[in-house]
């Protein structure tokens, strides 16, 4: 039987791109503290959880479903926007292309993410529910990414009014030049210009890299301290980046707000732009 979730948003939802300058101590008040786990965090979607549904919902069956999953791939249970993604520039100064994905054919996390995060789809909308099928659920409305989400400023999203340019928002579903060599990613080559030396190899800290290994396979290849190298020898030629790069969206390797992997202020190797590039 099709049945109908209310959900209170009580605050804004973790975003994709990075925090702009400043923590966010919402988790460490909701009594789920970075790497703590999913419990209590903005990722919480059952009764007495940060968005409070008002009916029983399993801790993982919301996103996830072992029954009429929408695919194979992370057994996902939200609808997805049916978009194509693209930035607003066609490449980095190092000659880099910007990718182009859709997000009903690339199976990196990226993908997953935006079904929630892109402001077309509302948070609400999953495929699978307590017996109920192909329906959406009520209470919730799209959280927008865009210029004209009223959270834009905290969320540091597209500033493009369109869920569909990610302008102004960090790269993803894109290479990383693992080893110091190019790699070749979502049909992406590290451009010509690249500087290797201004790279981390492997990412310090949590930073996930992820490999392809077919025409849309994605797999993770790196998950910082937890992979010795010799793990991750698929990935020089290979690597990319994904939101969950940067983002633990189950908090377990959190070390800041924004369910970052690193701090969102500061410097050295704890500042998570400096476990990827090497600039300073």
């Amino acid at each position: 039987m099709r049945r109908k979730i209310t959900i209170l948003i009580v605050a804004a939802i973790a975003v994709l791109g990075l925090a702009r300058g400043r923590a966010w101590a919402l988790l460490d008040t909701d009594g789920g503290g970075p790497g703590t786990g999913i419990t209590g965090t903005i990722h919480d979607f059952t009764s007495g959880g940060h968005f409070g549904a008002t009916v029983a919902v399993g801790q993982c069956t919301f996103c996830h479903t072992p029954h009429g999953a929408l695919s194979t791939s992370l057994l996902w249970n939200h609808t997805l926007s049916g978009q194509t993604y693209s930035w607003d520039t066609t490449a980095t100064m190092a000659g880099t292309p910007f990718p182009t994905f859709a997000d009903t054919a690339w199976q990196g996390p990226t993908a997953k993410c935006l079904s929630c995060h892109d402001g077309t789809v509302a948070v609400g909308s999953v495929n699978w529910f307590a017996s109920g099928y192909g329906g959406e659920f009520s209470g919730v409305g799209p959280h927008l990414l865009s210029a004209s989400s009223a959270k834009a400023s905290l969320q540091g999203l597209s500033n493009s009014g369109s869920s569909a340019t990610l302008s102004g928002v960090h790269p993803v579903a894109m290479p990383y030049p693992y080893g110091g060599v190019p790699s070749s990613y979502n049909g992406v080559t590290t451009g010509a210009n690249f500087i290797p030396g201004q790279w981390q190899s492997p990412p310090l800290g949590n930073v996930r890299l992820y490999m392809q290994t077919g025409t849309n396979t994605v797999t993770l290849g790196w998950n910082g301290a937890a992979y010795a190298p010799a793990a991750a020898a698929g990935l020089q030629g290979a690597a990319g980046i994904e939101c969950s790069s940067c983002h633990d969206v189950h908090n377990k390797l959190t070390k800041d707000g924004y369910l970052l992997v690193g701090l969102g202020t500061g410097t050295g190797s704890t500042y998570l732009c400096n476990m990827c590039h090497m600039k300073y």
